[in-house]
């Protein structure tokens, strides 16, 4: 479905935009400083668009068995808060939302490549049902990239996009138990994303 279909769908809506440009240009008329910050961070190719945008992304990850130096077979669980949301069709949604994601993979203290799904729960005043897709997390340099799909819920079809880096950890290497768990917060906005190129 086209941008101008999803527009002409909810015109119930306020309508911000009458005509479409592609990428920041959209940012642009609609004063959403998220989507051009995506647009410039080389997150949203040319002739994508940010259709939801949250600038904050903050919670934990939990590991088992839990994190040691050496590669293992790990599971993962990621629960996390959204903030600053915004909607290209209606602006910016107050209150908080949340995000988790289910993840299984390969692991070390200092590196992992996860796969799994995800569900967003949208700020309760956008009236939006949950998103559901399929998501990657992998690590480089200590900064973890998240990038997947929507495919049911709200903006289904949608690509999602964001990054994060860990702020603390629970348990160490070398014990028991290892790093059973990680807090975070992002370092690059939570972009759900359409190819309207």
């Amino acid at each position: 479905m086209s941008l101008t279909q999803r527009f002409t769908a909810r015109r119930a809506r306020a309508a911000l935009v009458t005509t479409v440009a592609a990428g920041a240009g959209v940012a642009g008329m609609l004063g959403m400083s998220g989507i051009a910050q995506a647009s410039t961070a080389g997150h949203v190719p040319p002739g994508w668009v940010v259709i939801d945008t949250c600038t904050g992304v903050s919670g934990n990850v939990t590991y088992s068995p839990g994190l040691e130096k050496k590669n293992r077979s790990v599971q993962a669980v990621l629960t996390g808060t959204t903030s600053g949301c915004s909607d290209i069709f209606n602006g910016a949604i107050s209150g908080t939302g949340t995000i988790t994601a289910v993840m299984s993979g390969t692991a070390n203290a200092n590196a992992e490549n996860f796969s799994g799904t995800f569900t967003i729960n949208w700020p309760a005043g956008s009236g939006f049902n949950p998103s559901n897709g399929n998501l990657t997390v992998t690590e480089a340099n200590g900064l973890e990239t998240v990038s997947g799909s929507v495919t049911s819920g709200f903006d289904t079809g949608t690509a999602l996009a964001w990054q994060y880096v860990i702020t603390g950890h629970t348990g160490r290497t070398g014990t028991k138990k290892g790093i059973t768990a990680q807090t975070y917060t992002n370092t690059q906005s939570l972009n759900l994303s359409r190819n309207e190129g």
